[in-house]
């Protein structure tokens, strides 16, 4: 008898409600003043570095405790620059200058999450650069072996329902990984002014922000061969 051989692909997808939302922070400042811009997002960083470690109080051990509505947030460092500007006819203009950073912070509260966007929204050189949606470390081992197996499990049941056709059984020989993915949809820039992005309202106090479920995929190709 001829041998059989079927190549398919296997796929799963998990979905799971978002256990951590993540805010993305610029602050920037530009202008004629090198002194006065560094001391605009020295104040401004200074300021969100002061919020955030309110809201994210540690254990001795230095662990986020459990009710902590910010389980960690990072600065980079410092950016900055000047240039010379010139005007629609070429001439140089009076040399600029510009500094700026960035803060990801990671909420398990959502409610403090829009309330702390809300107060950015008003302050100077912030911007909210974008919102997205997570899960704990823990979650996403977790779903990476469950959906590891989905894929699988999908891509024997294709092979079986192939080689059942024709009479014949199959095993699988090769198997390759293709990919996993993660997706939390995140918010469109929300900036300094309110523009608000999808999946955001307005409420009398503050921004209410609603956390998409995050979906995490993944895809195996396998070669099976009759038995």
């Amino acid at each position: 008898m001829v041998p059989l051989e079927i190549h398919v692909q296997g796929t799963s997808v998990l979905q799971r409600p978002a256990e951590r939302g993540a805010l993305s922070v610029a602050v920037s400042s530009d202008g004629l003043s090198q002194e006065m811009v560094s001391k605009q997002i020295t104040s401004t960083s200074n300021q969100l570095q002061n919020m955030f470690k309110e809201l994210a109080p540690k254990t001795e051990a230095g662990l986020p405790t459990e009710t902590a509505p910010v389980t960690v947030f990072s600065m980079t460092s410092v950016r900055t620059r000047s240039w010379i500007p010139e005007d629609k006819d070429g001439n140089p203009l009076f040399r600029k200058y510009e500094a700026s950073t960035q803060f990801e912070v990671i909420f398990r509260d959502f409610d403090r999450l829009g309330q702390v966007a809300t107060t950015l929204l008003t302050m100077p050189h912030a911007e909210i650069k974008s919102t997205s949606w997570r899960l704990t470390d823990e979650t996403m081992e977790s779903m990476g072996s469950e959906s590891r197996q989905m894929a699988m499990r999908n891509a024997v049941q294709k092979a079986t329902d192939y080689a059942d056709v024709v009479g014949r059984k199959v095993v699988a020989v090769e198997i390759t990984d293709q990919y996993s993915s993660t997706r939390g949809r995140a918010t469109q820039s929300l900036g300094r002014s309110g523009e608000r992005g999808t999946k955001t309202s307005v409420s009398v106090n503050s921004l209410v922000l609603k956390p998409e479920d995050v979906e995490l995929s993944a895809s195996v190709d396998v070669r099976f061969v009759s038995e």
